[in-house]
Order: C-alpha cells, then sequence, then structure tokens
C-alpha cells in the first residue's frame, strides 16, 4: 500500500486492521507503509526523528550522539558511555541517517556533521505514537 496525501480520507479510511485512527495525510507526497514501518521500527531512529522534532533545528552529529547515549545508557552496564558513544555515532552514520535521509526525514551532511530536518520529519513524526502494526 503507498500513502497519498493528495487523496481525500474519511474516517474509516483512516483506520488500520486494529482500528487505530491514523493521521489523514501520514508523508508528503507519497511513502508506502512497509518503508513507514522499517523507518519507525528502530528506537535510534526513532530518537532521532524525536529529537529533531524537539528541537526543529539543525543538531551536530556529536549532540545527537550525546542525546542518545544519556538516553541508553545504563550505569551497571559493561560497557562505558565512551564505547557507547561510539557505537551510536558508528549506527547513526552508517545505517541510519542514510535512511532517513533516503525517504527526506533528514537533510545528513556527514562532511560538516549536521543533521536537519527533512522534509517528511513532521509527517513521520506524527506517527512515532501510531501502532504501526495497525497500518495496511
Amino acid at each position: 500500500m503507498t500513502i497519498h496525501t493528495d487523496r481525500l480520507t474519511n474516517a474509516s479510511d483512516r483506520r488500520g486492521r486494529r482500528g487505530t485512527d491514523l493521521p489523514a495525510t501520514f508523508v508528503d507526497d507519497s511513502i508506502p507503509t512497509a518503508a513507514v514501518r522499517r523507518l519507525l521500527s528502530n528506537e535510534r531512529r526513532r530518537a532521532v526523528v524525536d529529537a529533531l522534532l524537539e528541537t526543529d533545528e539543525p543538531l551536530a552529529i556529536h549532540q545527537l550522539v550525546a542525546r542518545l547515549a544519556d538516553a541508553e545508557h545504563d550505569a551497571t552496564a559493561v560497557t562505558s558511555l565512551h564505547e557507547l558513544r561510539q557505537r551510536i555515532h558508528v549506527s547513526l552514520c552508517r545505517t541510519h541517517l542514510p535512511l532517513l535521509e533516503n525517504h527526506r526525514v533528514v537533510d545528513y551532511d556527514p562532511e560538516n556533521g549536521r543533521v536537519t530536518p527533512g522534509a517528511r520529519l513532521s509527517a513521520v513524526g506524527s506517527l512515532l505514537e501510531v501502532d504501526l502494526d495497525g497500518l495496511e
């Protein structure tokens, strides 16, 4: 299924299989539901979307890494905070940010170390609280 924002929908069209009310417009232009599920299925990608929605301005990679590491760090864990930050940095730069950029959720500039809100950020962000299993 592809989600189109140019199509008018009524309440019954916005309901998933479980009856979850979904926003009338999921994303700018169109984006397959499977892509939305994939983007929001990972906690780090969800955290990136959430962080950019909170600040609504560009973030330096090191700020984003620090924010995610602080949220994920367990003081009783064997992994040090420094090691966790390194792991998060690598996973963001190699996997999560390029994927989010491919779907225009963020604009990622690896040369300057900046992540900027993309065209689809607010639309995808509106789905953070939606039960993705309810999407058809």
